[in-house]
C-alpha cells in the first residue's frame, strides 16, 4: 500500500507547522517520524487520522493494486490519550474492543504483554506502563490498514519495549501502513525515517 500526503499546509495560531510539504509512505516499511516537541509529529498523525483539518493538501491511500482506498475508516490511532475506559476492568475493556472490531482474542500477545495477570484490575488502578500495554493491545486487535502510533514505547519496561519492537516488525505487511513518532531513533528493521526537524 502507498499513502501519499501532497502539498500539506497546516498552521496553529502561534505559527506554521507544515508549508506545502509532501510525503510518500509505503507498507514495505515502518515510517518513523523524528523531531523535537513542536516539530509536527503528533500533528501529522492527527491530520492523517482526521482529528485535525489541514489548511490545504491531499491525503490519498492506494492498495497493492494501485487502486484508491478510502483511508478514513481504516485507521487505528494511539495518541497521548489512550482511549481506555477507566471505570472498567482490563478484561471489560478488551471485551468491548472484541465486540467493536468483531475479532478474536490474541492469546499470545495477551499473555506476552502480561494482560492476563491484570484482567480483573480496574484500569484507573493500572500504572502508566500497564495502561500503555493495554492500549497497544487495542491496536493489535483492530487490525486496521493504517496504524498511527504516537510515542508508543513511552512508559514501557525494557522487556516490553523490546517485545513490542519485534512485534511491530513482524506486522509489516503489504496491506498495512505503520507510522510511529519518537524523539529518538528506534533501530527498527525496515525503518524509514522522516526527520521533521530537518524539514523545517
Amino acid at each position: 500500500m502507498k499513502l501519499y500526503i501532497d502539498d500539506l499546509k497546516f498552521s496553529y495560531e502561534n505559527g506554521l507547522i507544515f508549508n506545502n510539504d509532501t510525503y510518500k509512505l509505503s507498507s514495505d516499511n515502518i515510517t518513523l517520524l523524528l523531531g523535537k516537541n513542536g516539530s509536527g509529529k503528533s500533528t501529522l498523525l492527527r491530520i492523517i487520522s482526521g482529528l485535525e483539518k489541514p489548511n490545504s493538501g491531499k491525503i490519498t491511500l492506494y492498495d497493492s493494486n494501485n487502486e484508491k482506498v478510502n483511508h478514513a475508516g481504516n485507521i487505528s490511532y494511539l495518541g497521548h490519550k489512550l482511549a481506555l475506559k477507566e471505570e472498567l476492568t482490563t478484561q471489560e475493556n478488551i471485551k468491548f474492543w472484541l465486540n467493536f472490531y468483531n475479532t478474536n482474542l490474541l492469546n499470545k500477545e495477551y499473555e506476552e504483554l502480561g494482560l492476563d495477570k491484570l484482567s480483573s484490575v480496574m484500569v484507573r488502578k493500572l500504572s502508566a506502563g500497564q495502561k500503555k500495554k493495554l492500549a497497544l493491545y487495542r491496536i493489535l486487535l483492530s487490525n486496521k490498514t493504517i496504524w498511527l502510533l504516537d510515542e508508543p514505547f513511552s512508559n514501557l519496561d525494557k522487556q516490553t519495549y523490546e517485545y513490542f519492537k519485534e512485534l511491530l516488525v513482524s506486522k509489516v505487511d503489504k496491506d498495512r501502513i505503520m507510522i510511529i513518532t519518537s524523539h529518538s531513533k528506534l533501530e527498527l528493521k525496515n525503518e524509514i525515517i522522516i526527520n521533521l526537524d530537518q524539514d523545517k
